[in-house]
């Protein structure tokens, strides 16, 4: 490239040469780099004539900037409303604390830079360090595609090079190969050109952009090649950009220690495919993502809508990584899935891409309708396959390594029935892969039909939520829960809902995921919402280690103290011993022993719902879960099976009332002793009762419609809980079901009903079916009344439920009373 030194001359000079002009009436072409060091040089391409580059006599084209070598503390300002032809070569450097700026001045519309189709970047720096450039906006739309970029800061010098900032600026429409080189092909590419010795960068920052229509990738930081030398290029920061549109990938980092990728918005690419003839070509694509790079953090990151169809997935950890951590990120409607896991293979002089990615862990992040494009404007068709968790081959180990396996958990990732069989572990090869991964404490909402591959013997799964379709793959889990995780609003089905986002997937504080974990350790001490996980209590399952905004405190006695719970009647106590989740639980005296809390601050004339677990040593006693002192008649929900299981009491506070008293009570007449844990209490917006003759204190069935093929279900006068009425099953294959329409989808729901039966040992279900998830049900075998809740959650295009109650078999009747349908989120 030709370059043009200026000598730079001083203020003084420029005053004789304007003099020398004066006096002799002529018109004087002023030079191009009169001004001093550390000066301000102004651009105003909308200028009639060309000046000396000063603010009252600004230069007209970019032909003043390529002329000009620059300095230390110099700056190249642009007047915003106007736009320059043409491509920038600035020249110079920099020196630390005194870099070279480019940007505007005035006020208005950023100034824009048109390359006209150009090839090459619009600005382009060689083996310059130190510049800063922000505020404008580049262009350089073309019919057809070519090696094009924004801004592309080369380094061929041999060493390393320091500080190039880009920031704030508006690249949108660049005309590059979508399946071309990266850098060269980029909105923003720091690239280290093949060298010996190597070139390398230090201190490349990225951050509040806006890239659009950028083909191939918005931001990349990367060699010229595949396998251009071992150098590492660091203290990398690419954040807060917004980009949307890209041909190909995202964001990428190439040969980087340290890099921090985080707080970006990534939409819509992966849409072309463009290669150059000859030259290097891959049209493969993901969100963002990074190879031969060691100790990178992806975080706060949100990608949707890449429509690739060869990889296609949000985040991507490729060959040869060393401790790469994503944590926070939000994936959603990826058609690859949320995560690509490369194995190790070759590259032609690149010893690195042989070696297996180690130290990677991924946590705290949330996948929602990943393996698919329903819902965005534009969508791929896969060659490859999809998972949420999608391996292009085996499991990449590392004989030897701290961290030799992925480490997966307190994932939370949602799957709506909309026809998705994606798996969640999926890989290329097939159903079963070689190597082991861990798998521990995530929440899985999987109402698609996908399942997962089996591994090498030696994989860990723990901890984790299986919620939905239980597909024959589903790993063996001991420790696992089944039951609906109570998210916010999964799905971001509910475009009312207070809790979009990532948000959508906090937890209601009767979630059954909260204290459920397995504590790992360095488990990065704040989850996706920023609270804090512990080293030693029980996290959360899933992204959200919260409390889901409980009102009662130290609800899972996790203090392993009573306070602020005080004692009622025979004294109990807190124990390391019978707890639910966590270490400890609430043990109470064999008769008359329970605790209180007083709740303050309630609202009057508003309902709440208690939850809570308990379980008595003898079957057959009873221990209460309840509430008083709060405006309203005392209620309360018994408990007597041997393990725990949940109560469900809603309340509404009276007139002037704003506080209550919740309990944990152990019946008299006892002789064993009981357990309380996991007590929640949270304000119902909408209280209302779905059902209709809910308590069939009409006398009749209707709305309730009869099913099943044995005995004939009625209402009778005899048996009930409340009132008059209750219904009656036959004995076998019997029972009633109710229409509830009206529902929201992707909602939460809690259905509480109450039932018995004739002859203990039988059973009898409350449950609910039709709601967009899997049949979902709770069975009794009291000859008392027992409450069963369950906690459902509405498909993403669900808006009706049946709920019902049914006696399966047996020999004599069931009895059901008292139904309710609310919603929670």
């Amino acid at each position: 490239m030709k370059r043009r030194r200026s000598d730079r001359p001083g203020l003084r000079a420029s005053r004789v040469l304007t003099l020398l002009a004066t006096l002799a009436g002529a018109l004087l072409i002023p030079a191009p780099a009169a001004l001093a060091a550390g000066s301000t040089y102004y651009v105003d391409c909308s200028a009639a004539t060309n000046g000396n580059g000063t603010q009252a006599s600004p230069w007209n084209s970019v032909t003043g900037v390529n002329n000009t070598t620059f300095g230390a503390g110099d700056n190249i300002l642009f007047a915003t409303g106007t736009t320059c032809s043409g491509q920038l070569t600035p020249q110079g450097s920099g020196a630390s604390g005194s870099p070279i700026t480019m940007g505007s001045y005035g006020t208005g519309a950023k100034p824009v830079i048109n390359a006209g189709g150009a090839t090459g970047p619009v600005i382009h720096l060689l083996n310059q360090q130190y510049w800063e450039i922000g505020g404008l906006e580049l262009t350089n739309p073309a019919a057809s595609p070519a090696y094009r970029s924004g801004v592309l800061a080369e380094n061929s010098s041999g060493g390393v090079l320091h500080h190039i900032r880009v920031h704030d600026m508006n690249i949108h429409h660049i005309s590059g190969w979508s399946g071309g080189w990266y850098a060269t092909n980029a909105g923003v590419g720091v690239q280290t050109n093949h060298t010996t010795p190597v070139s390398t960068w230090d201190d490349v920052v990225v951050e509040d952009n806006t890239f659009d229509h950028v083909d191939r990738i918005a931001v990349a930081v990367t060699p010229d090649g595949d396998g251009q030398g071992t150098a590492q290029t660091t203290n990398t920061v690419i954040r807060d950009n917004t980009i949307t549109y890209s041909g190909a990938d995202d964001i990428l980092v190439v040969k980087n220690d340290g890099a921090l990728i985080e707080g970006n918005k990534a939409g819509y690419g992966g849409a072309k495919e463009d290669c150059p003839s000859g030259q290097y070509c891959n049209r493969a694509s993901a969100g963002i993502w990074m190879s031969g790079s060691n100790d990178t953090v992806v975080q706060n990151n949100e990608v949707y809508c890449h429509v690739d169809g060869a990889d296609g997935t949000g985040y991507d950890v490729d060959w040869g990584n060393h401790n790469t951590t994503f944590q926070y990120n939000y994936s959603h409607q990826n058609l690859g899935g949320f995560m690509l896991i490369m194995p190790p293979f070759s590259i032609a002089n690149e010893p690195t891409s042989t070696v297996p990615s180690d130290g990677t862990v991924i946590r705290y992040n949330i996948s929602e309708n990943d393996g698919t494009n329903a819902g965005c404007p534009a969508a791929g068709t896969p060659t490859h396959g999809t998972g949420v968790f999608h391996l292009v081959g085996n499991i990449p180990n590392k004989s030897g390594s701290a961290v030799a396996v992925p480490q997966i958990y307190n994932n939370s990732i949602y799957v709506n029935k909309s026809g998705l069989n994606t798996p969640i572990l999926y890989s290329r090869k097939g159903g079963s892969v070689t190597g082991t991964l861990s798998f521990r404490n995530n929440a899985v909402f999987n109402y698609g039909t996908g399942g997962y591959f089996t591994t090498s013997a030696g994989s860990v799964y723990s901890n984790n939520l299986f919620y939905g379709t239980h597909p024959s793959s589903e790993p063996a889990d001991s420790a696992k829960v089944v039951t609906d995780p109570e998210f916010r609003n999964p799905g971001n089905t509910n475009t009312s809902s207070s809790y979009t986002g990532i948000a959508a997937y906090q937890v209601h504080p009767s979630s059954p995921v909260i204290r459920a974990g397995a504590v790992i350790s360095g488990n990065g001490g704040k989850d996706a919402f920023g609270n804090t996980i512990s080293a030693t209590a029980a996290p959360n399952i899933g992204a959200d280690n919260g409390t889901g905004g409980n009102l009662v405190a130290n609800a899972g006695f996790e203090s392993g103290a009573m306070s602020p719970w005080t004692n009622s009647g025979a004294a109990p106590s807190v124990t390391s011993t019978g707890a639910r989740t966590g270490g400890y639980a609430l043990t109470t005296q064999a008769s008359g022993s329970g605790a209180n809390q007083n709740l303050t601050g309630l609202s009057p004339n508003t309902t709440y719902l208690l939850t809570g677990w308990a379980k008595v040593a003898n079957a057959g006693e009873t221990l209460a879960i309840g509430v008083k002192n709060y405006g309203g008649t005392e209620t309360f929900t018994n408990v007597a099976t041997t393990s725990y299981s949940q109560a469900a009491v809603l309340f509404t506070t009276g007139g002037s009332n704003t506080s209550a008293l919740v309990y944990c009570w152990k019946n008299t007449g006892g002789t064993g002793t009981g357990n309380c844990d996991d007590l929640a209490v949270e304000r119902i917006s909408t209280p209302s009762n779905v059902l209709t003759n809910a308590g069939f204190e009409t006398g009749s069935l209707s709305p309730w419609t009869r099913s099943g093929s044995g005995a004939q279900s009625n209402v009778v006068a005899s048996n009930a809980r409340t009132g008059t009425y209750s219904l009656q099953t036959g004995a076998a294959t019997s029972g009633v079901e109710q229409a509830a329409s009206g529902l929201t989808a992707g909602s939460t729901y809690l259905l509480t009903g109450w039932a018995k039966v004739a002859t203990g040992g039988e059973q009898v279900a409350v449950g609910v079916k039709g709601f967009g998830g899997t049949e979902t049900y709770l069975r009794t075998s009291s000859t008392a009344y027992a409450q069963q809740p369950v906690f459902f959650t509405t498909g993403s295009t669900n808006t009706s439920a049946a709920v019902y109650c049914y006696k399966d078999a047996g020999s004599a009747a069931g009895y059901c009373d008292d139904y309710s349908l609310i919603k929670l989120s």
